[in-house]
């Protein structure tokens, strides 16, 4: 009978194994998704708007329209980290980035001259009269003859450098301005 009671006890307790066997393999999975899901949702690279202000220290301010399609948002966010964020939207961000320099476009057009004696900024040779900036009314009486010339003339703006050294040399020719008691 012993024989008998062990040889029953052995196969209860093959049963009990192939029975919690067969549930831990028929287990449903759960809501998650699985790891192959996860990377393929994560790799959809996504599309966005952007706005890229540049303003310039004469200035001007340049805006570009691009469409940056974003696998990474720390690369994005990376390649943006010299500009501030405006605005931001769904689908859309628009940046800003303070340029210490004159602008593409005052290097191509711009000179300085006189018009209606204050020191101003014209697109092209100051003949044509398209005044694009004004600064500060200047003492032609005290000018130097050459510095008058030059202006009338029109000095060309190439680089910032350019742009400063004509605000400072003139600087100091600037009418004082009378003051009302």
């Amino acid at each position: 009978m012993s024989k008998l009671w062990l040889l029953l006890n052995g196969v209860i307790v093959a049963i009990i194994g192939v029975i919690s066997y067969q549930s831990i393999q028929e287990t449903p999975k759960s809501n998650a998704e699985s790891p192959e899901e996860v990377r393929a949702v994560a790799q959809d690279p996504l599309t966005i708007e952007l706005t890229l202000e540049r303003h310039y220290i004469d200035g001007n301010v340049e805006r570009e329209q691009v469409e940056e399609t974003i696998a990474s948002m720390e690369d994005f966010w990376s390649e943006y980290q010299d500009w501030q964020v405006m605005e931001q939207k769904e689908g859309h961000i628009r940046f800003r980035k303070e340029v210490n320099d004159i602008s593409p476009y005052l290097k191509a057009n711009g000179y300085f001259g006189l018009k209606n004696g204050k020191l101003t900024i014209f697109e092209g040779v100051p003949v044509h009269e398209s005044a694009v900036q004004s600064f500060y009314q200047i003492d032609t009486d005290e000018l130097e003859s050459h510095l008058f010339d030059r202006l009338k003339e029109g000095i060309k703006i190439n680089t910032k450098k350019d742009y400063s050294e004509v605000l400072e040399t003139f600087r100091s020719y600037q009418k004082a301005e009378a003051v009302n008691s």
